[in-house]
């Protein structure tokens, strides 16, 4: 599973379009999860083993997700999804860059 969505990065210019999780570590007893997303020119140079272009680190807390013993990665995408991606100057919540991504 993955997410497809081109994403310019603000570094380098160049456009990542295949993120996908990589990286999950779950704090059973705080109930927090951690994952990585890694984007990827496309899905080819994934598949063609190539290091991906950039990572965003995501952090959920026990109320954004289920009970960490049975947390699936599709309700890791799912938050992904979700997550707001800071806020505006009034401080409502901004959506998630990856809200319109379609699945891989």
């Amino acid at each position: 599973m993955a997410l497809i969505i081109p994403l310019e990065l603000p570094q380098t210019g160049v456009t990542a379009t295949y993120w996908r999780i990589t990286h999950v570590q779950v704090d059973c007893n705080a109930r927090i999860i951690q994952a990585q997303l890694h984007g990827y020119l496309d899905e080819a140079a994934r598949r063609a083993g190539r290091a991906p272009l950039h990572h965003i680190p995501y952090r959920f807390a026990a109320g954004d997700l289920p009970d960490p013993f049975t947390v699936s990665v599709a309700d890791i995408y799912r938050a992904v999804r979700e997550a707001p991606e800071g806020e505006d100057a009034a401080g409502a919540p901004l959506p998630s860059r990856f809200r319109d991504a379609a699945d891989a």
